[in-house]
């Protein structure tokens, strides 16, 4: 997966934009961050998941396997 690598700003705050766009996890479709936390409270780590992407215009497929959450600070 890649991360964005241009800083906009969506009103004060900086965001990265540029990265890959998830669309769906196992066929099942993320929209928004709560349905991505949905969809990845039925996983454990070790599982492995077919995250559908769009990369630069492109739709594709990419089998992750999930390891440990860790926290934010």
């Amino acid at each position: 997966m890649r991360g964005g690598n241009e800083r906009a700003y969506l009103g004060n705050a900086p965001i990265m934009i540029g990265g890959d766009l998830i669309v769906a996890i196992n066929g099942d479709p993320i929209g928004e961050q709560q349905d991505l936390a949905n969809v990845m409270n039925k996983h454990r780590a070790g599982d492995t998941v077919t995250v559908t992407i769009y990369r630069a215009k492109r739709k594709m497929d990419v089998k992750v396997v999930l390891g440990e959450a860790r926290e934010r600070t």
